[in-house]
């Protein structure tokens, strides 16, 4: 599991520039777990660049954020039932998260709710699901990867 936050650079271009800054900061993430992960991974051509990123990403609700952020915070995406953390913990770090970025905070994640829980794999890894917001200042990136 992989966790970046900060401030985004200034941006222009309304919700649009925002998503864009945002799915930068995703691949800035991304290319510091390859160089954790490379020799394990599925395929040598290694992350998603930031556009592709940003194609992949999907909105969800902010109470769908939230679950999925606690979700893969601490749970295992590729062993069932192993867990990171317990996932009372992980709910309340996630609650002081979207409190943080207040209710006007903006979601997107890989995880595709008209594919049941299908990720987009954006790591080059076998298993990834990522879940970033902004309040269009600051934003959190959380992304768990997993190659079998």
């Amino acid at each position: 599991m992989y966790v970046r936050s900060g401030q985004l650079p200034s941006t222009a271009g309304g919700v649009e520039g925002i998503r864009a800054a945002v799915a930068s900061e995703v691949h800035v993430l991304l290319r510091r777990l390859w160089k954790d992960w490379e020799r394990y991974a599925s395929g040598p051509e290694g992350p998603s660049s930031a556009q592709q990123v940003e194609e992949a990403l999907e909105t969800p609700a902010a109470h769908q954020a939230a679950e999925l952020m606690g979700r893969f915070a601490a749970e295992c995406l590729m062993w069932p039932g192993a867990t990171f953390m317990e996932r009372a913990e992980a709910d309340a770090v996630v609650r002081r998260v979207v409190e943080l970025l207040g209710p006007d905070a903006r979601w997107w994640s890989t995880y595709d709710s008209e594919a049941e829980g299908v990720c987009t794999g954006i790591s080059a890894c076998t298993f990834d699901g990522l879940v970033t917001g902004t309040d269009g200042r600051h934003f959190i990136v959380l992304i768990q990867v997993g190659e079998d």
